[in-house]
């Protein structure tokens, strides 16, 4: 189905014109439609988000009950000062450990390369 054809008295800035603004209705559609796509994708992962923020508060809080447990138990071995020394440096350990996989993972991740090959 065609629509009824242009009327031929048009000059050519009139329809470069129209074709400008149908152009830009075209783009605006285009956005609208993207926009509501993405906030559906963002709705629907909602209540996953805020599960996933939980189950990290929880993790959290789970470590620094570790961390005091493990003071606790290492007390009357290494005194005090010695058991909250070997805390920190243990968890400074594995905080400088896991930090520096993620700076790896970061560089891998954002590599700039010749060539994608993860089509």
């Amino acid at each position: 189905m065609e629509g009824p054809p242009p009327p031929q008295d048009e000059s050519i800035p009139t329809l470069v014109t129209r074709l400008i603004d149908e152009g830009e209705e075209f783009v605006r559609a285009e956005l609208r439609l993207y926009r509501a796509r993405v906030l559906s994708r963002v709705d629907e992962a909602r209540n996953a988000i805020i599960l996933a923020v939980i189950a990290f508060s929880l993790a959290q809080a789970v470590l620094v009950a570790a961390l005091v447990g493990l003071l606790i138990v290492l007390r009357p071995l290494l005194g005090p000062g010695g058991a909250t020394g070997v805390v920190i440096v243990l968890g400074l350990a594995l905080a400088g450990l896991l930090g520096f996989m993620a700076w790896r993972q970061l560089l891998k991740a954002t590599e700039i390369k010749e060539k994608d090959s993860r089509k």
